[in-house]
């Protein structure tokens, strides 16, 4: 399957990009005309620079708390035995946003014309590939309603553990910005009313009140020319790491703090994945694979792809695991024991569980240390600065007595 990209017009006439997934662009034509829409043009590979101006500012697009809150909904009425398409059509009524109600409209036409509901999702996007992939084998299977079910609960569990870390960041983001606004406020405002009074005078003066004229004196000259300087090499920090090797980007990470944080979440997260894959029908190989599509981190992905093709090649998954540079040694050996007992998909859950419950337990405690030093920080900083023109404004009185 490639994946296209579409610029599609509808019956009224709007025109909007599209991403979709088929064989071919016949196929990918096939599936705009289910959802009654004309592709105007048609592309693959990676978008030029040209086609990202190009592309339409958007506002509003389909979340993954919005995913969940629909699927979840979809499995209920599913659970209370109404057929796909009726379901889809009770679900369609209850939405207000007209957006919603044409999204489940195109499903719902898709589905009537006999496209599966996974397919139906695929075509219309905006839901992650490893449900679509759990929904299509639930259905050649003959357990929708539970597939769903399962899809949700990962959809909000992961939502879950985002507004968690957002929650948790936003306080001492929030210090942090504070502090940077009052130190450039004392620094152009506040210091440079008092310069005149310490003009020639600079040899009695104490160092840290040197040091606070100094900082003044540049920050108020040179301040934009740092702030664009640092935002550059910030930017150039960030597209280096991108484009880096594997070994070049663990190289870089052993001098990163956390990161091994974000190893173990990104770990929690695959192998919750996969284990929500396997436990709904979907098998080991095929299930690696679309676990995979769901990093975020290019180098798991680079990782995860060497695990699965060693897999292809006959070697079990906990070797593979184990071998791997990223994935967890104790998750490594959880799979194992979950391989010999026959309960893959529960071992693999249970690991994610104990990885998730590891992370949100040192993110706490991070927090909680983050947020008196912040505010140590601010406080130490605005003393620093107020006592080194206060002392100058002393020490030339001492002299002046």
């Amino acid at each position: 399957m490639t994946e296209y990209r579409c610029l599609t017009v509808n019956s009224e006439g709007e025109k909007a990009w599209q991403r979709l997934s088929a064989a071919d662009e016949a196929a990918c034509v096939a599936q705009l005309s289910r959802q009654n829409k004309v592709a105007l043009h048609i592309t693959t590979g990676e978008m030029s620079w040209q086609e990202r101006l190009n592309q339409p500012i958007s506002l509003s697009f389909a979340s993954r708390q919005a995913n969940a809150l629909e699927i979840r909904q979809l499995a209920t009425l599913v659970s209370a035995g109404l057929p796909v398409d009726r379901s889809l059509d009770l679900l369609r009524d209850q939405f207000a946003d007209k957006r919603q109600q044409s999204r489940y409209a195109a499903i719902l036409e898709s589905v009537r014309s006999g496209e599966s509901l996974g397919g139906a999702m695929a075509d219309i996007g905006g839901y992650p590939k490893w449900a679509l992939g759990i929904v299509k084998a639930a259905q050649a299977g003959g357990n929708l309603a539970t597939a769903l079910s399962a899809v949700a609960e990962r959809l909000e569990r992961e939502q879950s553990v985002r507004s968690r870390l957002i929650t948790a960041l936003t306080y001492p983001a929030a210090v942090m910005l504070a502090t940077i606004a009052a130190l450039i406020i004392v620094l152009t405002v506040v210091v440079p009313q008092f310069s005149p009074i310490f003009e020639g005078e600079e040899d009695k003066l104490p160092s840290l009140t040197l040091a606070v004229l100094w900082l003044s004196e540049n920050t108020a000259t040179y301040g934009l020319v740092i702030l664009l300087l640092s935002l550059a090499i910030l930017g150039f920090a960030i597209y280096a790491t991108q484009i880096a090797s594997l070994d070049t980007k663990r190289k870089i990470k052993r001098f990163l703090p956390a990161t091994g944080l974000r190893d173990q979440y990104i770990a929690a997260q695959y192998t919750g994945l996969l284990a929500t894959l396997i436990l709904n029908g979907v098998k080991a190989v095929r299930a690696l694979s679309l676990a995979r599509d769901g990093l975020s981190s290019a180098s798991w992905v680079e990782e995860m792809q060497v695990v699965e093709r060693k897999v292809r090649e006959g070697v079990r998954l906990s070797e593979a695991f184990a071998q791997s540079q990223l994935f967890p040694t104790t998750a490594a050996r959880l799979v194992e024991v979950g391989e010999r007992s026959g309960t893959l998909g529960g071992t693999l859950l249970q690991a994610s569980n104990i990885m998730g419950d590891s992370v949100n337990a040192r993110l706490e405690r991070i927090v909680s240390l983050v947020n008196p030093i912040a505010i140590i920080m601010l406080g130490a900083i605005v003393a620093l600065l107020v006592a080194g023109v206060m002392l100058g404004i002393f020490s030339l009185g001492d002299f002046a007595g």
